[in-house]
C-alpha cells in the first residue's frame, strides 16, 4: 500500500517523476560500471592528455614563457606539476622526436574518449549496427580529444586573464568560475555531438550539457583546494600511493556526475518518464525505455528486436 501511494505520488509530480526516471535509467544501463570504466580510462588517460596540452601551451607561447607557465599552472593540478614538468624536460627537442612523441601522448590520452564513446552511445540506446566502423570511431574519439585540450587550455587561459583583468581576487574568482562553466558547456556539447552516432539536436543536449558542465566546474575549483587533503588522507593508508587515491576519487566523482548528467537528456530527449515503482504496474515510459535497451542489441542490418509486455499499461 505505501508503495502504490509514493508511486501514485512520483507519477502525479513531473519533479518527482523525472527525477526518479533518471535514477532508474543511471541503474537499468548499469551507471555505476560505465562510471568506473570512464574513471579508470580517464585515470590512465589524465597524464599524457596534461602533457599533451602543456606541450602545445609550451609550443604556442614559446615567445613568452612567463605567460607559458601561468597558463600551464592553471591547467596542472598541484600535485601532478612536478610530473609534468619533469616528463616535459625529457622531451626531445628535435622536431621529428616531438612529433612522434606527441603522437605517443595521443594514442595514449584516447582512451578515456573512447569508454565516453561506448558510454555515450549505450546510454542513448544506438544499436550496434548503427555504431560506427573502427576508422570511422576512432576518427571521432582523435577530434573530440582535440575539442577537450582546446577547452582545458581555453580554461587556463581564462583563468590567467581573469586574474590579470581585476585586482579583486572574490571578482577574478566569479569570473573564472562563469569562464570554466561556459567552456565546459561548449566541450561537452560538441564532444557529444561527435562521438554520438545517431542525429543529437543541440535541443536534446543542452540540458545534460548544462548539468554536466555545473559538474564539471565545481569538481574542478573544489578539486584545487579538496585534492590535497584526499592526498594527506589517503597517506595514512596508502602510503605512497596517496595521490593516485586522490585522484580517482575526484575522477570517479566527476565521471558518475556526468554519466548522470547524459541520463538527464537521454531521458528528456526520450520522455521516458514516469516510470513505475511497482513492477506489476508498468507505464508507457516502462515499455519505451526497456524497448530501447532491446533494440540497441540489434547487431546486423538484418535483425529486428521488439520488446512486447504482456499486460500493456492502460
Amino acid at each position: 500500500m505505501i508503495l502504490r501511494r509514493l508511486d501514485d505520488l512520483q507519477r502525479r509530480h513531473p519533479v518527482l517523476g523525472f527525477s526518479y526516471a533518471v535514477v532508474r535509467k543511471y541503474l537499468d544501463d548499469g551507471g555505476i560500471r560505465e562510471a568506473a570504466l570512464i574513471t579508470y580510462y580517464g585515470f590512465l588517460s589524465l597524464f599524457p592528455t596534461l602533457l599533451l596540452g602543456v606541450v602545445i601551451v609550451s609550443e604556442v607561447l614559446a615567445r613568452r614563457p612567463d605567460l607559458s607557465a601561468e597558463v600551464v599552472a592553471a591547467i596542472v593540478p598541484p600535485v601532478l606539476q612536478d610530473g609534468v614538468e619533469s616528463a616535459l624536460a625529457s622531451l626531445s627537442a628535435s622536431s621529428a622526436a616531438l612529433v612522434a612523441g606527441v603522437i605517443g601522448l595521443v594514442f595514449s590520452g584516447i582512451g578515456v574518449v573512447v569508454s565516453a564513446y561506448e558510454t555515450l552511445n549505450h546510454l542513448a540506446a544506438v544499436p550496434f549496427r548503427r555504431r560506427a566502423g573502427v576508422a570511422g570511431r576512432y576518427l571521432r574519439v582523435v577530434a573530440a580529444l582535440a575539442v577537450i585540450l582546446a577547452g582545458t587550455v581555453t580554461v587556463g587561459g581564462l583563468t590567467v586573464a581573469s586574474t590579470a583583468l581585476t585586482a579583486l581576487p572574490a571578482l577574478s574568482r566569479v569570473a573564472a568560475l562563469i569562464g570554466s562553466f561556459a567552456v565546459a558547456f561548449a566541450v561537452l556539447v560538441v564532444v557529444t555531438k561527435t562521438l554520438l552516432t545517431r542525429r543529437a539536436p543541440f535541443a536534446s543536449l543542452w540540458p545534460g550539457a548544462v548539468t554536466g558542465a555545473v559538474a564539471v566546474t565545481l569538481v574542478l575549483n573544489l578539486g584545487a583546494s579538496v585534492l590535497p587533503e584526499l592526498v594527506r588522507r589517503a597517506g595514512r593508508v596508502y602510503g605512497g600511493f596517496a595521490t593516485v587515491a586522490g585522484v580517482f576519487t575526484l575522477l570517479y566523482v566527476m565521471s558518475n556526475l556526468l554519466v548522470l548528467a547524459a541520463e538527464v537528456a537521454a531521458v528528456r530527449h526520450g520522455r521516458l518518464w514516469p516510470r513505475a515503482l511497482q513492477e506489476s504496474r508498468p507505464s508507457e515510459a516502462d515499455a519505451r525505455a526497456m524497448s530501447l535497451l532491446a533494440r540497441e542489441q540489434e547487431r546486423i542490418p538484418a535483425a529486428g528486436i521488439d520488446y512486447v509486455l504482456r499486460d500493456p499499461p492502460s
